[in-house]
């Protein structure tokens, strides 16, 4: 489970970094996620790691744990906070994404469990 969650997350964030340059720079998207180029960067290195995690159950389920610690603290921060160190300008949908996506990497980081032997010869 972790490993495909970590497959889907990388490239959701690569496509969500890719799509944050191609998007104007103005109007009613713009004003709802605020992408900025440092934000899209994030976006494309955590699709990046995100994807090269997903190679190995072990790395998957620390980098999950991890992203869901960071997005956590983001989303803390961003409830006392309009600008996060430069990098990302806060807006409510923004905030409510950040928790969405922590609440959803820790969980699954910390429920995933090796798969077995047996269960994997059963999916094949």
């Amino acid at each position: 489970m972790v490993q495909g969650f970590s497959r889907v997350f990388g490239v959701i964030f690569l496509l969500l970094g890719v799509g944050g340059f191609l998007l104007p720079a103005t109007g009613p998207i713009h004003d709802l996620l605020h992408l900025t180029a440092p934000h899209n960067i994030i976006h494309l290195l955590t699709g990046i790691i995100f994807l090269a995690a997903s190679t190995s159950f072990q790395w998957s389920k620390v980098v999950s744990i991890i992203f869901g610690v960071v997005y956590a603290a983001v989303a803390i921060l961003g409830l006392f906070m309009t600008d996060i160190f430069g990098l990302l300008t806060v807006t409510p949908a923004i905030e409510v994404i950040h928790f969405v996506l922590a609440l959803l990497s820790l969980f699954v980081g910390f429920k995933s469990s090796q798969p077995t032997a047996k269960s994997q010869t059963e999916s094949a």
